[in-house]
């Protein structure tokens, strides 16, 4: 490629490593462009990017046995009435009408399709199993897009999805999907883990996520201090407190502080002269169970509720009442309301069991109790549950080890999902004993415009991106003439090595614009390009030319005639090389 028939898309402000992310970064190197909240369009040098993480995954489900195909965006919501997900999904559903107002969903994901698909399709028990991939843009309208691609409101994927006649072939599958995950985040050398996760509106019992560590990360993972325990945010269980017995020497008489306006707790406890810690707030969650519509929960003032958690507990939740919904429902403030003469429900978190002289609301308006203690002027709630967020100073269920919490952004997530979805589809059918059975199914994500952000999140420096493995790169390699205009043999042999490497099948960038050397330098490394070749008339001159390789900066001088080979013998190191490369 020339550099005259190419638009770089860069932009000339300086880069500067504070507060940096992905975001900034794609939009300096020209590989995106923000069209509309969550919305992008691909440049050239992303979508070289994108094609080169396409090859890698082509590769290796073809490996694997997974046959392409694809998938329509555009689904009729009926086969979502069918699976019972148009409500469980919520609000990210982009719904739209055509001319005759019929109902349809621009397609977050595919297992509605999919399901019709093989429910139609495969007739007998010969046939299975069977392992379907594609590579698909999905939508997703989110409450809050941000950081770019990584949460945005339209997205790349790769979506695969098996299904068998048992449980048993399900593992198979997805035990070899899970490794060869595993093998191309590897291949392309980004730093992941692996950890148990959560099949939210999926489904299925059985799931793993994959993530990267990045500080600007949306998800966080908790890790013990001697890294052998990783927890997802939503499954993190705390060590189970044990009641401990209280001196009395330090109860206190309970007293009754009045308080208008008391517009949080940490006011309460700059108020009080005490730490947040030894508050108690209550929040109410509403339910779809007409017996109990509300429930109460009591939890320490500094700690958050986890949903997640609460929802394992009761699964008719609806949502956490607002300040205006507890104040039209209770006819009460939020910060004063307590569990005293409560007539609902009541669960306790495990951070309340061992508090004393803490403060609490007292369900009177403005009206606060200090010096609260169990079994004494309030009795503790006989349903006591983990339901608060994992903190930096808590202690994960039989490990001992203090919590670090690590920011991370999800890669890729698989599924165990089961008969969910046949089942709700009628998508059955006949084993060779002519038994009629519900088709088991797996599910298999990566989210690959994210994985492209995610990546540049781990590897960029001052003068831009650079890419673990080169072969993800818009480029291998660059050559850098320097006044190609004003010396011939400058001109000579970088166009000599210009067709060397296009006819070793080696993707090549020749920078022909008359332009700075600066500039030159500037796009190369902001892009990545991580083999970099600089021709000027004084070393060509010796029939020497300087090389740089991106990644470290170093630099050398190398014979002219040894640099083709130099540079084919480093890329042929690459493990997944025969992915990319065919000879001429």
């Amino acid at each position: 490629m020339l550099t005259s028939k190419y638009l770089f898309f860069t932009s000339k402000n300086k880069i500067h490593n504070n507060n940096m992310n992905s975001y900034s970064l794609m939009i300096k190197a020209g590989m995106i462009r923000k069209l509309s909240s969550g919305i992008y369009t691909w440049l050239p040098t992303g979508l070289r990017v994108i094609n080169n993480f396409k090859k890698i995954i082509h590769y290796f489900m073809k490996d694997i046995g997974a046959i392409e195909l694809l998938l329509p965006i555009l689904h009729p919501s009926n086969i979502w009435k069918q699976s019972g997900r148009i409500n469980d999904y919520g609000d990210e559903l982009l719904k739209i009408l055509d001319r005759k107002r019929h109902s349809f969903i621009l397609g977050p994901t595919h297992e509605e399709v999919i399901t019709y698909l093989i429910k139609n399709e495969i007739k007998s028990y010969k046939y299975l199993p069977i392992h379907l991939y594609q590579i698909q843009t999905k939508f997703r309208d989110e409450i809050r897009s941000r950081l770019g691609v990584i949460r945005s409101k339209e997205f790349l994927m790769k979506d695969s999805y098996s299904f068998h006649i048992d449980d048993l072939s399900l593992k198979e599958t997805y035990n070899i999907v899970l490794k060869t995950y595993k093998k191309i985040f590897n291949i392309i050398k980004i730093n992941f883990l692996m950890i148990k996760a959560n099949n939210n509106v999926i489904g299925g019992d059985i799931s793993h996520e994959f993530h990267i560590f990045s500080h600007n990360g949306e998800n966080s993972i908790y890790l013990s201090k001697n890294k052998k325990l990783i927890l997802n945010k939503e499954l993190g269980e705390y060590f189970i407190y044990k009641k401990n017995n209280i001196n009395k020497k330090k109860i206190l008489k309970k007293k009754i502080l009045n308080l208008k306006n008391c517009l949080s707790y940490k006011h309460l406890a700059k108020i009080c002269n005490t730490s947040i810690k030894n508050i108690i707030k209550t929040n109410i969650i509403q339910t779809s169970d007409k017996k109990n519509p509300f429930i109460a929960l009591l939890i320490r003032a500094d700690y958050r509720l986890n949903l997640h958690k609460i929802q394992k507990i009761n699964n008719k939740i609806i949502k956490i009442l607002s300040e205006v919904e507890i104040e039209n429902f209770f006819k009460i403030n939020i910060n004063s309301i307590g569990p005293f003469n409560l007539k609902i429900p009541i669960i306790g978190d495990y951070s309340i069991i061992n508090m004393y002289n803490f403060i609490i609301g007292s369900n009177i308006r403005d009206t606060y109790l200090i010096n609260v203690n169990w079994k004494i002027d309030l009795p503790i709630p006989n349903n006591i549950k983990d339901i608060h967020d994992v903190t930096k100073n808590s202690l994960i269920l039989n490990n001992k080890n203090l919590v670090k919490i690590k920011n991370t952004i999800e890669i890729a997530h698989i599924f165990q999902i089961g008969t969910k979805y046949s089942k709700t589809m009628n998508a059955y059918i006949y084993d060779k004993n002519k038994i009629k059975k519900p088709i088991y199914m797996g599910c298999y994500g990566i989210g690959i415009s994210r994985l492209i952000a995610a990546i540049i999140e781990q590897n960029y420096d001052s003068q831009g991106i650079y890419w673990p493995n080169s072969l993800l790169a818009p480029f291998l390699v660059a050559i850098i003439p320097i006044n190609m205009n004003k010396y011939s043999i400058v001109e000579k042999y970088s166009f000599l090595l210009y067709e060397r490497f296009k006819l070793l099948g080696i993707d090549v960038i020749l920078d022909n614009r008359n332009l700075n050397p600066g500039v030159m330098f500037t796009d190369i490394d902001l892009i990545g390009v991580p083999h970099i070749i600089i021709i000027n008339n004084h070393n060509i001159l010796n029939k020497n030319i300087e090389y740089k390789y991106r990644k470290t900066g170093l630099k050398n001088i190398i014979s002219v005639d040894l640099i083709v080979d130099c540079i084919f013998n480093k890329i042929k190191l690459n493990k997944c090389f025969n992915i990319f490369y065919s000879k001429k």
